[in-house]
Formats: C-alpha cells, sequence, structure tokens
C-alpha cells in the first residue's frame, strides 16, 4: 500500500487534490514500518554490509541505468533548460534535488542511512535515540531552505527520520501488545483523527525536502496513522485473507504472490519515475492510466528480475525462480 501510494503521488503530482491526506502518512509509513519489524542485537558492520547489498548497490546499479536513459535523452534532444551534466551530475549527488528519472531515489538512501544510525545507537540508552531524532526534527525546523534534505545522498534526513523508525519499534514492542481488543475500531479511529487534523488544517510532510510539518503535530499524526493501518492490516485484512486461504486451499499461493511483490518494491521505487517519464513521452496523460501502467510495469520489472541472475544486485534480495510460487534460494 506505501509503494503504490509513492507511485501515485507521482503520477497525478499538482492534480491530485487529495495530495495532503496522502502526504501525512505515506512516508512516515514506510520508516514506521523499518522500526516495526526491526530486529535488535546485529553487529553494526555485518548489518551495514547487508543493508548495503539489499540497498545501495541496486541504488548505485539502477543509477548507472538511469545514467544511461539521460545519455539517450540528450541524443534525441529530449533535456530541457538544464545541461547533460548537470542534470547526471545532480541524479548521482542524490538528496531532495534528485530530478526525473531519480525520482525517489532518495528514499533509498536515506532508508540506508537511517538504519545504520538506529544500529549505531542501539547500545545507548534508549533515551539518545530520541534525543537524536528530536534533534534532526529540530534541525529540520531551524535549517532554512530545505539544507538537511540538499546533503549528499540525502544524508541528513537520517536523524529526523529516525523519530519515524523508533515510533514504530516501540509501537510493536510497548503499545501493541496491550492493545488486545477493538484493534479495528481503534486503527480505524487513528486513521480518521489523522485525516481530520489534515482537514482542520495540519499541514502534512514533505519529507524529500526536509518539510516535517507543524512539529510535533505533523510527525506525531503521521506516527498515529501508520500505527492504525498496522492495526487494522493485522486484525483486519490479515483475518480476512488468512479465512480466504483457508476456504479456498490458496494459502500457499497468497503467501508467495505477497512475499514476492514485498521484495520487489525496492525496483519500483526506483524504476517508477522512469517508466512516468516514458508513458508521457508515447503520449499518455491521463493520470490514473498513467498510475496504472507505472505500478504495473515497475512491479513487473521487478518480479521478472527475480527470477534471473541478476535479483541479488538489481532488487537487493536473492534471486527466486518462481516468484510466484515456491522459492529457491540462489
Amino acid at each position: 500500500m506505501s509503494i503504490s501510494a509513492v507511485v501515485l503521488g507521482h503520477a497525478y503530482l499538482a492534480d491530485l487534490t487529495f495530495s495532503p491526506y496522502l502526504e501525512i502518512w505515506r512516508m512516515p509509513l514506510f520508516f514506521f514500518l523499518t522500526g516495526y519489524f526491526w530486529t535488535r542485537g546485529r553487529p553494526w558492520a555485518a548489518d551495514a554490509l547487508s543493508r548495503f547489498r539489499s540497498l545501495m548497490v541496486p541504488y548505485l546499479l539502477w543509477s548507472v541505468l538511469m545514467t544511461l536513459v539521460v545519455l539517450s535523452w540528450s541524443r534525441r534532444s529530449q533535456i530541457d533548460g538544464v545541461t547533460l551534466a548537470d542534470l547526471v551530475s545532480a541524479g548521482w549527488y542524490g538528496g531532495a534535488d534528485q530530478p526525473p528519472p531519480w525520482w525517489a531515489f532518495w528514499f533509498i538512501s536515506v532508508l540506508f542511512f537511517v538504519a545504520l544510525l538506529r544500529r549505531a545507537l542501539e547500545r545507548a540508552p534508549s533515551w539518545a535515540g530520541w534525543a537524536v531524532a528530536l534533534a534532526g526534527l529540530a534541525a529540520a525546523e531551524l535549517v532554512p531552505e530545505s539544507a538537511i534534505a540538499r546533503t549528499p545522498l540525502g544524508i541528513g534526513l537520517a536523524a529526523p527520520c529516525l523519530f519515524y523508525v523508533l515510533a514504530g519499534e516501540a509501537f510493536r514492542r510497548r503499545v501493541q501488545p496491550r492493545i488486545r481488543r477493538h484493534r479495528t475500531l481503534i486503527g480505524v479511529a487513528l486513521v480518521a483523527a489523522g485525516v481530520g487534523a489534515v482537514a482542520l488544517g495540519l499541514p502534512p510532510h514533505n519529507i524529500k525536502w526536509g518539510g516535517f510539518g507543524l512539529f510535533p503535530w505533523t510527525p506525531l499524526t503521521g506516527i498515529a496513522m501508520a500505527a492504525g493501518m498496522v492495526l487494522v492490516f493485522g486484525a483486519f485484512v490479515e483475518r480476512r485473507l488468512r479465512a480466504f486461504a483457508r476456504d479456498t486451499g490458496t494459502g500457499r499461493a497468497i503467501r508467495a504472490g505477497i512475499t514476492a511483490l514485498t521484495r520487489t518494491g525496492t525496483v519500483v521505487v526506483l524504476l517508477h519515475g522512469l517508466v512516468l517519464m516514458e508513458a508521457m513521452r508515447v503520449g499518455i496523460e491521463d493520470n490514473l492510466m498513467k498510475f496504472v501502467v507505472a505500478l504495473t510495469v515497475s512491479w513487473a520489472v521487478g518480479l521478472a528480475l527475480l527470477a534471473t541472475p541478476l535479483a541479488r544486485p538489481l532488487t537487493g534480495v536473492p534471486q527466486q525462480w518462481f516468484p510466484f510460487g515456491r522459492e529457491a534460494g540462489a
């Protein structure tokens, strides 16, 4: 859902009239889930190497591919208002100013750095992590002109985004176990409260540009909505999927399908910007059609790569010969 929301926002851009209701939770949910599924106790160096292979290797290889795309645009005179060198330089520099087709690359690099930061602070007292996160949010508020987002590879966003990672971790370990009844109702209420806050004028996030809205209410609202979505999925959606799988005997296929789609999420994040640009180049102007094409093509490419020896370098996960069947690690 969160990946689809990213593609939706880029397909519609300014035409998305309900964009504030999307931005309030779209990127916070990614970081919240990182914390929610966080595994403690891994050595920093080993974890850094693992995350470099799963996040930064695909980032770098897809950057090479995007550079080749930009070179082809240059030969076809499709670059307007900027030099080829400036476009490639901005793409490789990273952060907020990354142009198409590097549209959403910033998220992958920021996710890498925020994970390393969380791992580095794991042995420190819990208040130390929260202090770093709050200091990052304060810096985002005080430093002018999106300066923290214009750092190389967006590394300046790691500290404020840590706030959402810590919140996801705390929610799973300390809050969710205490919610034993009415999880769906509570989850819906949290999401509805967030929607109501935006309707009343609460500014949304614009994390790519270092925008965290109104401190602390925008970050807290994003966290509340992410927690609500987790509650609804865990208590309602997952239960319905299990019942459907049990009644139809498709449990293995459903699990394999969800796993395959999840494992190719990095490809969708990295590739959908290029697909959108090419869709517009061939004359697709309808926003809904652009969204469907970008999401479908990006995920199809990811699933295809998952079944080849290129899976590890381009998707960040091991090869899986049958994406919707039995897994086979390569």
